[in-house]
């Protein structure tokens, strides 16, 4: 399969729809320009999302020729110990473990005495802790500041490129004024980016410690219901994204408002 930059018309203007082969579950956070409320549609092009970025040498050109700026690893150090990030040339990197050094579903390497259930309520806690966890809001705060202060197209990412790296996305696109069913919808295009990732991971399992298979399964997924439950917390807890933004994790007026300017396109 070709490395390629395939240009696609949207707002009357040409943005790269950029296609990777050696890097799953990259895309656009702004999707194809999503509508906003009340109008306009968010600007392609400022922001993409990721998993590790152990791109190939024809990827890495692919995003050294789309000028990215900055690159923000939301990964923990020892993930990024295990698979460090090829940056592109140019490129800030910026490393902010949002886990804050708090166990997570996304960090599991260890499935003993650890079933579906408890999975399933470690994924929702997980999710919870991003608005609820001081820590974790504060270094949210600092992930988003990075990518506010990029001069150019911006890579935000995790290990696999669903759970932190979706709940920063979510929230630009709230910020934005994406409306919430196509946040959520947005969200669980995880599924479709990444059956290959998936499948191989489960053919390992299966050969592996397929009695640990179920669990897995839980851990490498998407669920509307987690996303939606951080959602519900943003909204009684803050009323909205931009005061999530300025109360919960710290960042200055100013900074929230120059960044929404750049997620919408009127």
């Amino acid at each position: 399969m070709a490395h390629r930059l395939v240009s696609g018309n949207v707002n009357d203007r040409a943005v790269p729809d950029v296609r990777l082969t050696s890097v799953h579950n990259f895309r656009d956070v702004a999707g194809p320009g999503y509508a906003l409320v009340p109008d306009g549609t968010m600007s392609r092009g400022v922001v993409y999302r990721s998993t590790a970025l152990a791109v190939g040498e024809e990827d890495l050109d692919v995003l050294e020729r789309l000028g990215v700026t900055a690159v923000v690893d939301l990964r923990t150090e020892d993930e990024i110990a295990k698979q460090p990030d090829v940056v592109p040339a140019g490129a800030d990197y910026v490393a902010v473990d949002v886990l804050a050094g708090h166990t997570s579903a996304a960090t599991l390497t260890t499935f003993d005495d650890f079933g579906v259930e408890d999975a399933r309520r470690e994924m929702a806690l997980t999710y919870e802790r991003f608005v609820l966890g001081d820590d974790e809001r504060a270094a949210f705060g600092r992930a988003v500041h990075a990518l506010a202060a990029s001069s150019g197209p911006a890579i935000v990412h995790c290990t696999a490129g669903k759970d932190r790296t979706g709940w920063v996305s979510a929230v630009l696109q709230l910020l934005a004024g994406v409306r919430e069913e196509d946040v959520l919808a947005d969200y669980l295009l995880t599924r479709t980016h990444s059956v290959d990732f998936v499948s191989a991971i489960r053919s390992f399992v299966e050969a592996e410690m397929p009695e640990h298979l179920a669990v897995i399964e839980v851990l490498i997924g998407v669920e509307e219901e987690y996303l939606r439950r951080s959602l519900d917390h943003l909204t009684r807890e803050f009323g909205d994204a931009r005061r999530y933004l300025v109360e919960g994790t710290g960042l200055e007026e100013p900074v929230v408002e120059a960044l929404t300017e750049r997620l919408r396109r009127r």
